[in-house]
């Protein structure tokens, strides 16, 4: 899978999304008259909202590396992350609504109407943000989760006042609701996917075997590579790897390609450009520095 499909892949994700949530938020639409006030109501939205989205942004790496296991513990992870995330945005959003209600209503025409948006707003853009650094929070990349922020801000400051706008101009209007949330969905997973690989120092490519062309972007600063579905890479399928086969590590700049395992006890040997890498004793490694085309 190439870099380009990848992000294609994870566009498409983002819109599916949407298109999970949209009968959700329906249904407790529909039910709206049944909770106690506004902020259940709201935080109910913003829980499910949260829920389907961070289950989405979860699943992404597990999907791209066709790791089952991977993207289900992803999805479990980021769906309960998710609306967790959408109970603290609502709150957060609600709260600068209340705070900042009577400087709103003393507006006068558009400017009202703008700031109306932008308040209300608020609990949207802050879930999307939250949304995007799951999958940092979950490898526990400092690198991703600094991507997923960059792509929350971006991605939910356009897409969640896109759907705040339908949701005010177009009140109780079912496919302007599902307007906005394909718009929210393609902006988060687009600008997430984007400063992805802006942020990346490189790519691994695999230049054969059953997963012939597939990349992978170097946005961790300690990359596992091995059978596992555990490891960063998975080499599902491939003769000679061991379960923990090697580590790419980021080093001020540098990119290093460290063994796991001993040579000899390896399923088979490490090789970079033809030259055996191996471990020299448990303490210290034979390190090889990667440059472009190795």
């Amino acid at each position: 899978m190439s870099l380009i499909l990848k992000r294609i892949i994870m566009v498409f994700l983002g819109v599916m999304g949407a298109f999970i949530v949209w009968p959700c938020l329906l249904t407790i639409q529909y039910f709206q008259m049944s909770f106690p006030g506004f902020f259940q109501f709201s935080l109910a939205q913003g829980m499910a909202f949260g829920l389907v989205f961070g289950a989405i942004f979860g699943s992404f790496e597990g999907i791209i590396v066709s790791s089952r296991n991977k993207a289900f513990t992803g999805m479990l992870f980021g769906a309960i992350a998710g609306t967790a995330a959408g109970a603290i945005g609502v709150t957060v959003g609600q709260s600068f609504l209340f705070y900042s209600g009577d400087i709103i209503l003393s507006s006068m025409g558009n400017i009202k109407n703008i700031a109306l948006i932008a308040a209300n707003g608020v609990a949207w853009v802050l879930i999307g943000i939250f949304v995007s650094m799951i999958e940092g929070f979950r490898s526990r990349s400092i690198r991703k989760t600094i991507v997923g922020l960059f792509g929350g801000i971006v991605g939910g400051l356009i897409g969640g006042m896109t759907l705040q706008m339908h949701l005010y101009f177009f009140p109780g209007q079912p496919y302007a609701l599902l307007g906005g949330l394909v718009i929210f969905g393609f902006s988060l997973s687009y600008f997430y996917s984007t400063f992805e690989n802006r942020f990346s120092l490189g790519a691994i490519k695999l230049l054969n075997g059953p997963l012939k062309n597939r990349e992978y972007n170097l946005v961790k600063n300690k990359i596992s590579i091995g059978s596992l579905n555990s490891c960063d890479i998975v080499l599902t399928g491939y003769h000679n790897v061991a379960p923990l086969h090697a580590w790419i590590t980021i080093k001020k700049g540098r990119v290093l390609f460290t063994p796991a395992t001993n040579a000899t006890q390896n399923k088979g040997l490490t090789l970079v450009n033809g030259a055996t890498v191996v471990m020299v004793n448990d303490e210290k490694k034979e390190e090889s520095t990667l440059r472009r085309e190795d």
